[in-house]
């Protein structure tokens, strides 16, 4: 299971995680801590241990726990709030929401890795229709006032319309 995520039961859930677990780009601004962008690297995905890599570094949980010895990059996905009340009751606004995590003296000193993961982010899900009945709309960006010691992070909230059930 630990590369395939098929069986899953929330289908907005895996659309969402799919495409941001699969960007290239993404995967090498989480992974490689100097010139993440460079081509002559290695693409993550081509690495042998990709999806040991992956499911490190992007979680479908705001788990923290673990990442403070690591030093590395991770996004947490997760769904948020979920309200009906400003549209018909069999439709939904559902936050998606991700938590940033970047070690600071490994990848903040380098380049304001945190920054360039949430751009890659809002490009890859702002106004695209991913899951849902419409296009995923960027809608806040907030400090993480209590990171793991040594991590800086941001949580970014999405919002999409989807089923009520």
């Amino acid at each position: 299971i630990a590369g395939d995520w098929s069986s899953d039961v929330c289908s907005s859930d895996l659309d969402i995680f799919l495409v941001i677990a699969n960007d290239e780009d993404l995967l090498r601004l989480l992974y490689y801590a100097d010139d993440p962008l460079n081509p002559s690297k290695t693409n993550v995905k081509d690495l042998p241990d990709f999806f040991e890599i992956r499911n490190k570094l992007i979680i479908r949980a705001p788990k923290t726990d673990d990442i403070e010895e690591q030093k590395i990059c991770r996004i947490c996905m997760y769904f948020g709030n979920s309200n009906n009340t400003r549209s018909a009751t069999k439709f939904a606004f559902q936050d998606v929401v991700f938590d940033i995590y970047t070690h600071i003296d490994t990848y903040e000193m380098n380049d304001a890795r945190s920054l360039l993961i949430a751009d890659r982010l809002n490009a890859l899900l702002h106004n695209k229709s991913i899951t849902g009945f419409s296009s995923i709309k960027s809608d806040r960006m907030f400090i993480i006032g209590n990171p793991p010691s040594g991590y800086l992070g941001y949580k970014y909230t999405y919002e999409f319309v989807s089923e009520n059930y």
